[in-house]
């Protein structure tokens, strides 16, 4: 087993307890593993500005420390200044979203680095509580034409669960073969470019650091986390996952309410 020297962590249900909290626990085996010299990177469909808050509590600053947000279609320095890797959601593909989603009568805005838009004039609540979250403007655009002018990296859809549950069931063909449709919470249905994923992103970032993949360990317990999990040298679901997710892991450790995340860099990366 190569010596562990990137370790990709997942926010929502696995960094983070049902609290929103991260435990003591977990912080130390963070900070443990960064004194080793092991890259720890926070890995979100979150941009930076919701994860910057985290960044700062576990000392994930600076231009040597990194960060992967929109589920892969971007990767920054924690400090923001340099992008590594971006894959940024194609206009056109947007417009078939859009059309679809109007035609649903669901609520779609897309978000770039540091804000988000939409053409929709009625904000939908599960929209505004999300862009709350993760510290997002939102700009309310006149039409779809004004939209090419901003360098996007993903598309979102918010609306109740089971809305979302019958409209991914519906999303055609023509969609999503070209794009990523990815349930990352149960009120928001996200859509990214092909080649953006955790997993790509992840080994672009190993890659650009000279870091065998081998040498890379993955946590997490969404669907949105499935590419990292199967990619990473070693895949590590939560206690709390969903049964999908452990069945392709490599490791299964203890859910996010019980340190899950200290458990797992204690048993691999601080073993020594």
């Amino acid at each position: 087993m190569s010596e562990i020297k990137i370790v990709s962590i997942d926010i929502d249900g696995t960094l983070i307890n049902d609290r929103h909290e991260i435990t003591p626990e977990v912080k130390r085996a963070v900070q443990a593993a960064m004194a080793q010299g092991v890259k720890i990177v926070i890995t979100t469909g979150r941009p930076l500005p919701g994860v910057q808050k985290i960044l700062s509590e576990l000392n994930i600053t600076g231009s040597d420390q990194y960060v992967i947000t929109y589920n892969g279609g971007l990767v920054q320095t924690a400090d923001g200044q340099k992008t590594l890797f971006r894959q940024p959601l194609a206009v056109s593909e947007f417009q078939k979203i859009n059309a679809f989603m109007t035609a649903q009568q669901i609520y779609v805005q897309v978000e770039s680095h540091d804000a988000a838009y939409t053409t929709n004039h009625c904000i939908h609540p599960w929209a505004s509580f999300e862009n709350s979250l993760v510290n997002l403007p939102l700009f309310v655009l006149d039409s779809e034409a004004e939209l090419e002018k901003i360098a996007f990296i993903k598309a979102i859809a918010n609306a109740e669960s089971d809305e979302l549950d019958a409209v991914q069931a519906a999303v055609p063909k023509t969609i999503s073969e070209h794009v990523n449709v990815i349930r990352s919470t149960a009120n928001n249905l996200e859509f990214i470019d092909r080649q953006a994923s955790k997993g790509n992103a992840l080994l672009a970032l190993a890659d650009e650091l000279g870091v065998s993949h081998d040498a890379t360990m993955a946590i997490g317990d969404q669907a949105n986390d499935y590419s990292m999990i199967e990619q990473a040298g070693i895949g590590v679901a939560m206690g709390n996952a969903i049964p999908s997710l452990k069945a392709i892991a490599d490791y299964e450790t203890a859910s996010n309410n019980d340190s899950g995340v200290a458990r797992a860099i204690e048993k691999f990366v601080l073993k020594s």
